[in-house]
């Protein structure tokens, strides 16, 4: 399924948008959902319960503009895509900053945003959201791999640190990691593993997390973790 959220404080536009973009997918009988918000405040309480393949966004809202948004959304997930949808063309500049995919004047957007749509369509219908789920006594949860910061072995315990908090696996980390099997996970010392998708910067043995979080690198492993972030960051889109 394909998690589309729209932000438009103009509801004749946020109507306009869903229509459009339920006709494209339905079109293609492709699985999709569709959130939309009239109200930014609204909009980032939602993205920061799930994580959605596609943003579409306004620029020009009272209180806060769709940059500002972008940038919130940028802080909580690594590659999000976003579409911005406006009548400024002022900010088309500033749009591309924040790697906005597509900026698209409202006028133009029944010939371009299904554009926008048939252009990504390869991408998003490759991404597939994957969870790890722990079980314990009388309890189960679910995390999704891209919410998955970095891991850290304590005792005979993995512990996970993720958006929502941490988590505790009875496991060893060899075993956890072969559980995983995702080339986005990377071992960088002994008991420490971290998502490439949440590494903002490799510097002096250190590695520069998106929560702010600074994790050394062991000596042995730093050349190899440097290439291996380098060639995972060349082959995403």
């Amino acid at each position: 399924m394909i998690r589309i959220m729209i932000l438009d404080d103009e509801a004749i536009y946020l109507e306009k948008e869903r229509k459009i973009t339920h006709s494209f997918f339905a079109r293609k009988g492709i699985e999709h959902r569709i959130e939309v918000f009239q109200s930014w405040e609204w909009f980032i309480a939602g993205l920061k319960e799930e994580r959605f393949d596609l943003y579409i966004l306004d620029i020009e809202m009272s209180g806060k503009n769709g940059l500002e948004v972008a940038r919130e959304i940028r802080r909580y997930y690594a590659d999000p895509t976003m579409i911005f949808i406006t009548n400024y063309m002022d900010y088309a500049v500033d749009a591309y900053e924040v790697n906005t995919y597509r900026y698209i004047p409202k006028t133009k957007m029944e010939e371009k945003l299904p554009e926008a749509y048939e252009s990504l369509l390869p991408e998003l219908m490759k991404r597939e959201e994957q969870y790890y789920v722990i079980e314990k006594k009388g309890e189960i949860e679910k995390i999704a791999y891209s919410d998955i910061y970095y891991m850290r072995k304590e005792g005979k315990y993995v512990v996970i640190v993720h958006r929502f908090g941490e988590s505790k696996i009875r496991k060893s980390m060899i075993h956890f990691q072969e559980e995983l099997k995702s080339r986005e996970f990377l071992s960088v010392d002994k008991g420490m593993m971290v998502n490439i998708r949440h590494i903002m910067k490799v510097k002096d043995y250190e590695i520069f997390m998106r929560d702010g979080v600074r994790i050394p690198v062991g000596i042995t492993k730093y050349t190899g973790v440097k290439n291996a972030v380098a060639d995972f960051w060349r082959s995403e889109p």
